[in-house]
């Protein structure tokens, strides 16, 4: 079989919330390594922020912070990144509008200690658990950042809808992909930026056309990829925006969703 181009999303997809990869996935994914595929991470979070269980499985590289760095290895071969001025820009506006705010890096994420309480309640109300999340530093001040790659903000006025329209134009603000409430919690992205940015960065690194490329994934962060990817696969726990784009629609993550979907597309 000719050499397929995996790109997976972590939250929701390899991981439940909170929770260890299941097996079946593990396996399904050495399998595939072994038959000669590429295997990408494509997610949300940063290179500091993945799950240190991530690293008994193979990749090839990955795509993170949604889009806005992509890596073969460990060798960078796209960045797009905040200016200082935006950051400071995002900052005004936060501090004024009483935001609890998240800026995340290559090397480490700035998260506000109020935010930290804050999540830590949502996600154990809506799943509970907490999430892991590595290599958080807790500020009582946020710093302007020279590599900023995304934010994430939790509005106490769930005035998510209202902030979107207003900062329109300069900045993308995208759903939340942790499943806690859309109204009161985003990120906020550069223009354009996504995972399918990344995806065709890696792709054209090896000189692949877009054909070879597989995505799977469950959240809004994963629409654009899953859309434009050769094959676009949605989780069975998948948000509905998510399932509207995917050529093929598999089992809930616990139900076995991501082996049951590689074995469908025979890569393992």
């Amino acid at each position: 079989m000719k050499t397929k181009y995996l790109f997976y999303d972590i939250d929701g997809t390899l991981f439940p919330f909170g929770l260890d990869a299941p097996e079946s996935a593990v396996e399904a994914l050495r399998k595939a390594h072994e038959n000669g595929h590429k295997l990408f991470l494509s997610t949300g979070r940063s290179p500091a922020e993945v799950d240190p269980r991530l690293h008994r499985i193979y990749f090839d590289g990955g795509i993170y912070c949604g889009g806005a760095l992509a890596y073969v290895g460990d060798e960078e071969i796209f960045a797009s990144v905040f200016s200082t001025e935006q950051v400071r820009e995002i900052i005004e506006i936060g501090e004024e509008r009483g935001w609890q705010m998240l800026f995340q890096t290559r090397s480490r994420s700035v998260i506000s200690r109020e935010l930290v309480k804050t999540l830590t309640a949502l996600f154990i109300k809506s799943y509970g658990r907490a999430l892991k999340i590595e290599n958080l530093v807790e500020v009582e001040k946020y710093p302007v950042l020279d590599d900023v790659t995304k934010v994430c903000f939790w509005t106490p006025d769930n005035d998510v809808a209202s902030i979107r329209e207003m900062l329109k134009g300069r900045f993308d603000v995208i759903d939340n992909t942790m499943g806690i409430p859309l109204e009161c919690s985003a990120e906020i992205v550069l223009p354009g930026q996504s995972k399918s940015v990344g995806l065709k960065a890696i792709l054209d690194y090896y000189k692949e056309d877009i054909s070879s490329s597989i995505a799977f994934g469950d959240g809004a962060n994963d629409i654009e990829i899953i859309r434009d990817a050769g094959i676009g696969v949605a989780m069975g726990n998948a948000t509905d925006n998510v399932k509207a784009v995917a050529d093929y629609v598999t089992d809930d993550i616990l139900l076995d969703g991501l082996a049951k979907a590689m074995k469908h597309f025979g890569v393992y």
